[in-house]
């Protein structure tokens, strides 16, 4: 196994304390390595050591100020008068002949920090040219897209989701959502239970039932109702046993795959000892954070497109619609802004639903050992709820409209 490999391995196991080690030993040999440098950085943001972070985001700008994906990543952590400066430097590489990958990264740069000193109408001209660029850079099919969601709402449309009443599980709580709903926040609240392992945004369920369930890509019923009917813990022992959670110890897992929102009814079957969180956030708001975030994983790339965001949050309110006329009674509803308006009722409902210990100190989770954090959301969840985050983008209203 090469170096670059282990490194990927200790990543998706969210072993960024290795990964560290690893990298700075290679960085000794070559210490100008930028994409050395941006996988070291990356560890310290995700293990929330945001001072080393900035650190190495300046060196690789001082290195090579055309790096604009450490441009951007550094705006989050400085301050006021650091961020006109930056805004300053951006403008003059924006005069620069960048290649176009970079120039996106840019762009989405521009719109942060111009969003950060309150100029909304230059922030939101930055993120259309952002996720415009990309689009082309990236031409996406939402026309594949619309067609599983309708493939899953015809399968579903025949299948009974009668639990298997399955016995000796451990317990699984499916946080699902649109992302950038809050399921980052909802994780980590629950995290600060030491009975309860994190394991993020893992890809075990899809993988699954892409290998137990999928024909000629679309879900087989034939194939559902056979394994429902074999009444034993296959789903359930293949989902535990892959590598991302093979080696856990803890009696409760959190899953964070916001993809989940399309198997809950599977779930239901298969999981006996499921508890399902959807995380809902104001519309407004939520397609916003979609459209100013600029995703690392292609299969987001639906959210370049205002368009293409409605759609997709369209059929998944439609799937929850759907897993809801089910009767399925393993579902909290969860609204993000009751979350920071009220949070000792909600986390109190949140807790009492999942049927877990109240002794935590749930509210105060980011005094708590935080789990390594590889999403977007990695610096939002380091800090206490902040009311005054409630509506936070209202003032793009003038400039996005999602329709």
């Amino acid at each position: 196994m090469s170096n670059l490999e282990k490194i990927n391995y200790l990543i998706s196991q969210k072993n960024f304390s290795e990964v560290e080690l690893i990298v700075t030993k290679l960085l000794l040999n070559d210490s100008s390595n930028q994409e050395l440098l941006l996988l070291l950085g990356g560890c310290f943001r995700s293990l929330g050591k945001i001072d080393k972070a900035k650190e190495i985001y300046f060196k690789i700008i001082k290195i090579d100020p055309t790096n604009t994906v450490s441009q951007r990543l550094i705006i989050d952590y400085l301050s006021t008068d650091e961020l006109i400066q930056h805004r300053e430097n951006l403008l003059k590489l924006s005069k620069l002949n960048l290649a176009d990958f970079k120039r996106v990264e840019l762009f989405f740069g521009l719109g942060i920090v111009n969003e950060r000193l309150a100029d909304y109408k230059n922030s939101s001209d930055y993120f259309t040219q952002a996720n415009d660029l990309k689009r082309k850079l990236n031409p996406f099919n939402f026309n594949i897209l619309e067609s599983h969601f309708k493939d899953l709402l015809n399968v579903y449309g025949e299948i009974s989701f009668d639990s298997n009443n399955l016995t000796n599980q451990k317990k699984i709580i499916f946080i699902v959502g649109l992302p950038r709903s809050g399921t980052s926040l909802v994780e980590a609240i629950l995290g600060a239970n030491n009975e309860i392992y994190n394991a993020g945004e893992i890809p075990n369920l899809k993988k699954i039932i892409r290998d137990e369930f999928i024909i000629n890509g679309n879900l087989d019923i034939k194939k559902i109702s056979k394994a429902k009917k074999t009444q034993d813990d296959k789903i359930y022992n293949k989902y535990v046993n892959l590598e991302s959670l093979e080696s856990t110890v803890e009696k409760i897992i959190t899953d964070k795959n916001t993809e989940n929102f399309k198997f809950l009814g599977l779930i239901n079957i298969f999981f006996n000892n499921a508890k399902i969180i959807n995380c809902i956030r104001d519309p407004f708001e939520n397609y916003c954070s979609l459209y100013k975030t600029n995703f690392n994983s292609k299969a987001l790339n639906w959210t370049n497109s205002k368009k293409e965001i409605k759609l997709y949050a369209n059929y998944y309110f439609e799937l929850i619609k759907f897993w809801k006329s089910k009767k399925l009674t393993n579902i909290l509803d969860l609204n993000f802004e009751e979350l920071l308006a009220n949070p000792d009722e909600t986390i109190n409902k949140l807790i009492n639903f999942c049927e877990l210990e109240d002794k935590y100190k749930y509210k105060n989770f980011y005094k708590s050992k935080v789990s390594p954090i590889k999403t977007a959301s990695a610096n939002q969840v380091r800090g206490p709820i902040k009311k005054e985050n409630i509506h936070k983008y209202k003032k793009f209203k003038n400039y996005f409209d999602f329709i």
